[in-house]
């Protein structure tokens, strides 16, 4: 029988809610899982005292057929006391029901004791369910049969879904503005963006394999990652170039300045040597052009450390938000290609800078591709499926069956 849909006027809604035929369907099954149960593990248990067996292969298959018989039939004694207590629920809610719907007959005439009547099924329906509830908590807790720890974590993810999964949808657009800020805002560094990204993979992967999410989600998740792993793989390159081009630009500061002090004391260099060949010089002459020569020697040293140095420390590009854009969204691949291509461009005849600065560009440009594979992915994703928070959300069918068929638990053992 129909249960009534107008409460008016003891209630808006029925305030006895539940399918006695629902439970009733469910005992039903139980009871039937239980005898399978049953059944299979006095197949064991016959395996395990060899009945009918013979041959060679008669011990490895009575081995841990009795204990897998023993869970078995600890299994169907489970299902067999939590059907027991779902019998007398669907009983109690019917009697509960039937007074319900009686009071609610009665207000047509005695709408005052209509109200008491109605407030004593209500009273005893959310007993009852109390009652229940606890006692099968009860058997389940009782039973011989221990849950698995990741049975304890499942449960507790089932019991907990709706808002986790706001929450985790939360987290997955802050890492994603976070990605996107670090362009625009100093003070967002990768590791800033790279723990929001694994934070949000591993609650998936969590939900995921509870059964409440999908595995779809988690690849997506990683490859996100991946191409954010394989953009500082660019990142390094470029940094690794940068310090060789400057290294060389240093070594051709060096040689450079040194060989223009050298010829500016050209004079001096003429004249000491002229001096040390001569046969006419003294010894205290020789002394002194030996001496000129190492003071000239030491001056350009000077010179050519002091222009390493210079070079070598010479303060890095500013860059601007489209500097990092092309750069991939990371302001240090940026600082390092404007650096290179500003030394390749002062050096511009000296071949050590030349080959020490040659890779940037492609590096620039691997870090331009995994950005945008990466990112194209995530709002890819976004913007395609179905949403937990927003859930009149518009999103892509096909795209969101396509990522549901990819859901499913990861098992217990025993």
């Amino acid at each position: 029988m129909a249960r009534p849909v107008d409460w008016q006027p003891l209630a808006d809604g029925d305030p006895v809610p539940g399918s006695v035929k629902d439970i009733e369907d469910e005992v039903g099954h139980m009871e039937k899982v239980a005898k399978k149960l049953r059944d299979q593990a006095d197949k064991l248990h016959k395996i395990a005292k060899k009945e009918g067996l013979k041959g060679k292969y008669s011990d490895k298959l009575t081995e841990g057929a009795a204990a897998l018989g023993k869970k078995l039939d600890q299994t169907a004694e489970r299902y067999e006391g939590v059907k027991k207590h779902l019998s007398g629920w669907a009983e109690d809610l019917r009697s509960v029901q039937a007074a319900a719907d009686d009071a609610l007959d009665l207000a047509k005439t005695d709408k005052e004791q209509a109200e008491k009547d109605l407030k004593k099924a209500t009273d005893r329906y959310h007993n009852q369910a109390d009652h229940y509830a606890s006692l099968i908590e009860k058997a389940i807790d009782d039973d011989p049969l221990t849950d698995s720890w990741w049975d304890n974590v499942k449960d507790w993810v089932d019991k907990n879904a709706d808002w986790l999964k706001v929450v985790i949808e939360v987290a997955s657009y802050v890492a994603t503005a976070l990605a996107i800020a670090a362009i625009f805002v100093s003070g967002i560094g990768i590791g800033i963006v790279l723990a929001a990204g694994i934070a949000v993979l591993v609650a998936r992967v969590v939900m995921a394999a509870a059964g409440q999410g999908s595995w779809a989600d988690v690849a997506l998740d990683v490859f996100a990652l991946a191409t954010m792993g394989l953009g500082r793989g660019a990142v390094t390159g470029l940094k690794a170039g940068q310090a060789a081009t400057r290294a060389a630009a240093a070594a051709g500061a060096k040689k450079a300045a040194t060989s223009t002090a050298k010829n500016g004391m050209s004079k001096a260099y003429g004249q000491a040597g002229r001096t040390l060949a001569s046969k006419s010089a003294s010894k205290a002459q020789k002394r002194a052009a030996r001496e000129a020569i190492e003071q000239a020697d030491a001056l350009a040293a000077k010179a050519g450390a002091g222009a390493e140095t210079v070079a070598a420390k010479a303060p890095l590009p500013k860059v601007g938000k489209m500097d990092i854009i092309k750069a991939g969204g990371d302001k240090d691949a940026a600082v390092a290609y404007k650096d290179i291509m500003k030394t390749r461009a002062a050096y511009a005849e000296h071949g050590g800078v030349h080959a020490a600065s040659q890779g940037a560009e492609e590096y620039l440009r691997h870090s331009q591709q995994v950005f945008i594979a990466g990112q194209g992915i995530d709002l890819g994703g976004k913007a395609l499926g179905a949403s937990d928070t927003v859930t009149d959300k518009p999103y892509f069918e096909p795209f969101q069956d396509y990522k549901n068929m990819y859901t499913a638990e990861v098992g217990s053992t025993w």
